[in-house]
């Protein structure tokens, strides 16, 4: 081989080796990552946006944008964190008042997945209440709707409350974390009325409390806590998993793998927006119907696996995998696990941080909202879950595409004291009461 040759050869060699170790290098905004050239982001890939850019969805990337605290969360957190220890096996917290519980994370404590994990539960992403209309599709996996769902949701917490009286703690007895309200359902026709109630408690030994309106009986069910991973009336949805992880962090084992850097979804760019998806929900153009066609940026996340070890019996999956964003504590991106530990079902988060979403927001106001936002806060227009297995998806809307601003009952709002989103709407009384 000619010394010309050698050196080419050897640069090529060296070039190939540079692309392998520093793909996170060739990524920058402007890019899009497709199908053709994954290998320039590999390391900026986890298995879930593989998967879907090898079924044709693009990653368009642009600039990464940090997201701050809001200023009362950052200030609870200086004022209360000191102060705030955890229980020996990581499941309890003590002396939490409110802001960020573990504001400092060293991924080489053992229980630094516990101390994420409660980090997300009192996460700058809801501090005093949220809510949303969400809109449901069934996607097929030729990419056609097999169904669809209506419903508001919304979303009080009852501790480390920073916003609207009373805070830091709303009174109960038993004291509580966060509540959750499902419904009621407007679509389908043979689930018009549903209403779905989840009770968080303070108290480790409290387990959650489950309650169901059933519209045909025109009775409340309570459900036990052993469905709680079982998909519910919605294809797809289960409460540990419904906008983030919605799990009660007793009953899981959490371990950081690792600290990295991913192409996630933090400012989305689309609100209401049929553009969102890459394709039309025709039956034409497959299981890319149900993808996002959104704006993607480089992430700092810590990567979770949390392990569900105390049931009151078998847990669907056997693990997720959590891509958790170390700016504002919310799964980006998670990846659930079957019995057999193969890749079962994949969930993304498509986040659109800012003070409004649009400029005529909100296009409806609720009676009692200000909107009037001087802080970021994590609108989330888009969300789906893939059922690799199967081949179908669930994706979600909020607010829905299909109607116009007008035509919006109750879009994202952060921290408001509207009517709809107070204590007294979280009992079954209220289920029983709203039906009639």
């Amino acid at each position: 081989m000619s010394k010309t040759a050698w050196l080419c050869s050897f640069l090529t060699a060296a070039l190939m080796l540079s692309r392998a170790g520093l793909g996170w290098a060739e990524v920058k905004p402007g890019d899009t990552i497709t199908k053709g050239d994954m290998a320039q982001a590999e390391d900026l890939l986890t298995p879930t946006t593989r998967w879907m850019v090898e079924r044709g969805m693009p990653i368009q990337v642009i600039e990464t944008k940090p997201v701050p605290w809001p200023k009362a969360y950052r200030g609870a957190t200086e004022k209360y964190a000191g102060q705030v220890k955890l229980a020996a096996d990581g499941r309890d917290l003590y002396n939490y008042v409110a802001g960020c519980p573990f504001p400092d994370i060293d991924i080489n404590d053992p229980l630094a997945g516990f101390r994420v994990m409660w980090n997300h539960e009192q996460s700058p992403a809801k501090v005093d209440n949220v809510g949303a209309d969400t809109l449901v599709e069934s996607v097929s996996s030729k990419g056609e709707i097999e169904r669809s769902y209506e419903f508001p949701w919304r979303r009080l917490m009852w501790t480390g409350r920073i916003y609207t009286d009373p805070k830091p703690l709303l009174p109960h007895s038993p004291l509580l974390r966060h509540t959750n309200l499902f419904g009621p359902f407007s679509a389908p026709s043979d689930l018009r009325g549903l209403m779905l109630l989840d009770i968080r408690y303070l108290a480790r030994d409290l387990p959650d409390d489950t309650y169901a309106y059933i519209p045909e009986l025109r009775r409340v069910r309570r459900l036990t806590e052993a469905n709680r991973s079982d998909t519910c009336p919605v294809r797809g949805f289960e409460f540990d998993s419904f906008y983030g992880f919605n799990g009660n962090i007793r009953h899981w084992t959490f371990r950081v793998l690792a600290e990295k850097e991913i192409l996630g979804v933090v400012h989305s760019g689309k609100y209401g927006d049929r553009r969102a998806w890459c394709a039309p929900r025709d039956g034409k153009h497959g299981i890319l119907a149900a993808l996002p066609c959104v704006a993607w940026e480089k992430r700092r996340v810590w990567v979770v696996e949390g392990v569900p070890t105390d049931y009151p019996r078998a847990y669907v999956s056997s693990k997720r995998i959590m891509y958790i964003d170390q700016d504002f504590f919310a799964p980006l991106i998670q990846e659930v696990y079957d019995q057999d530990g193969e890749l079962w079902r994949i969930l993304l988060d498509a986040i659109f941080y800012g003070k409004k979403p649009y400029d005529e927001y909100p296009a409806s106001p609720l009676k009692g909202g200000a909107y009037n936002y001087a802080d970021e806060w994590p609108f989330t227009p888009n969300r789906v879950m893939v059922d690799i297995q199967q081949g179908n998806a669930s994706a979600y809307d909020a607010p829905s595409g299909y109607k116009k601003p007008a035509e919006w009952r109750q879009e994202w709002y952060f921290n408001e004291n509207v009517v709809s989103n107070r204590p007294e709407v979280y009992t079954p009384y209220y289920l029983i009461q709203n039906a009639r």
